[in-house]
């Protein structure tokens, strides 16, 4: 591990000065792990698929998906900055991409696929300043939406599963360029009370959801390949009562769900209880001597009665305590909060900082929280109180070296990815992957 570790501060200062400089790439141990056929198109690169049925929605039946009438258990990833990637920006995203983007996509979709890998939550916008998707109120960046187009098709060639996320907490391109948009708001909460803001986000919903897909010529509505939405991802709301969250939550479904009656809908929260919320339920947010967590707006049980699913996610790193233990205690208390309840779970978002300059002991540190989580995990989907997890996140070899959080396939991280992926699909009755059709 140590000298793979070595490997990637030597590529990473290789890549550095050579951006976007493919051909070296393609030369690279990175660049030829994974690589597609130059001489066909991007999208003629199918290498396999989820042997998931196309054309059936994910329904919900109780604490369970279903999928074609059967269980539906899965491992899956996050993936961001995948617009960036997809509309192959003239500006590259944050994370240097030495191919085109779509190339890198058409890589980590492969590869996962074969892992086992069924479902990926995917930023619907994009987080870079000056590609925005919603460039002003109903002005919109074609070139964006035809990258999530290149997204959702490919996917559904894979027969592989997505959950879109609408907007973002914490990057301007997010939630503040809502209130940004309204001459009637003018702080980051008002994005949930003004009116004016609202409707933006509305226009932004209703844009998605019945926008024809410009390579499959699908509605988005109309397609099976998303299996859910996120409105916001993390949504924060500091010092606001639960009902201001909550009421938004509610109105935002109820016109989302118009638009789009066969997909389902989550709250994208980690998972906080209020400062209004009972005291045993508060007690078990993370903040050690901190009632910051109960400031935020989240109220996760009352805000989850009005999606279709459970879903939280936990980050060690930024919590007190930073222990492994508490990690097990949070997803331990969400699943035990959730069992009154008759919806399915989902641990959306985990991840652990590696530290690639400490060499091997950094990714062992890593792969204690990974392995309890997936053990946890992979307990409860067999007592049917877990339906998916999605790790934080996946990066194609060569991609994302000074990532904090990024996983690659060759770290040792990613074997317990695969194995978990093996064992959910085992859970759930389904094979690992196919081959294309």
């Amino acid at each position: 591990m140590f000298f793979i570790a070595l490997q990637l501060i030597v590529s990473l200062a290789s890549i550095a000065s050579a951006d976007h400089e493919a051909n070296w790439f393609r030369t690279t141990p990175s660049g030829r792990h994974a690589s597609i056929d130059a001489s066909k198109r991007v999208e003629e690169q199918v290498t396999a698929t989820t042997c998931l049925p196309t054309d059936s929605f994910i329904r919900v039946n109780g604490r369970q998906f279903e999928l074609a009438g059967k269980e539906f258990v899965f491992a899956g990833w996050n993936q961001w900055e995948m617009m960036e990637a997809a509309m192959e920006a003239p500006s590259p995203p944050a994370r240097h991409l030495p191919l085109p983007g779509r190339e890198h996509i058409v890589r980590i979709m492969n590869e996962a696929v074969r892992t086992g890998l069924k479902v990926v939550r995917v930023w619907a916008h994009t987080i870079t300043k000056g590609l925005e998707v919603q460039i002003a109120p109903g002005v919109w960046n074609e070139e964006a939406l035809e990258g999530l187009d290149f997204f959702v098709s490919e996917a559904r060639k894979r027969q592989l599963r997505i959950i879109l996320v609408l907007a973002d907490n914490w990057y301007p391109a997010g939630v503040d360029s809502y209130v940004a948009f309204s001459d009637s708001a003018s702080r980051h909460q008002d994005f949930f009370t003004d009116e004016k803001a609202k409707q933006i986000f509305k226009d932004m919903i209703k844009t998605i959801t019945l926008r024809r897909n410009t390579v499959n010529g699908m509605r988005y509505a109309d397609d099976p390949t998303i299996f859910a939405y996120n409105l916001i991802n993390e949504a924060r709301c500091q010092n606001c009562p639960a009902e201001t969250i909550g009421r938004w939550i509610k109105e935002m479904v109820t016109f989302l769900k118009s638009h789009a009656p066969n997909q389902l809908v989550g709250l994208g929260y980690e998972g906080f209880f209020h400062s209004d919320d009972p005291a045993e339920l508060r007690e078990t947010n993370p903040g050690v001597g901190s009632d910051w967590a109960a400031r935020e707006g989240q109220s996760w049980i009352r805000h989850s009665r009005h999606v279709d699913f459970f879903s939280i996610h936990v980050w060690p790193d930024n919590w007190t305590p930073k222990t492994l233990e508490f990690q097990a205690q949070y997803i331990q208390s969400r699943l035990q909060i959730a069992e009154s309840f008759e919806k399915p779970f989902i641990l959306e978002e985990f991840g652990k900082q590696v530290n690639r300059d400490e060499g091997e002991q950094s990714f062992i540190e890593r792969d204690r929280y990974f392995s309890s989580a997936f053990e946890l995990s992979e307990r409860a989907a067999r007592e049917g109180r877990l339906s998916g997890t999605l790790f934080w996140h996946l990066y194609d070899r060569g991609v994302g070296l000074t990532s904090k959080y990024g996983i690659h396939t060759d770290e040792s991280t990613f074997n317990l990815v695969r194995q978990h992926a093996q064992i959910m699909n085992g859970i759930g009755g389904q094979s690992n992957f196919c081959s294309p059709r």
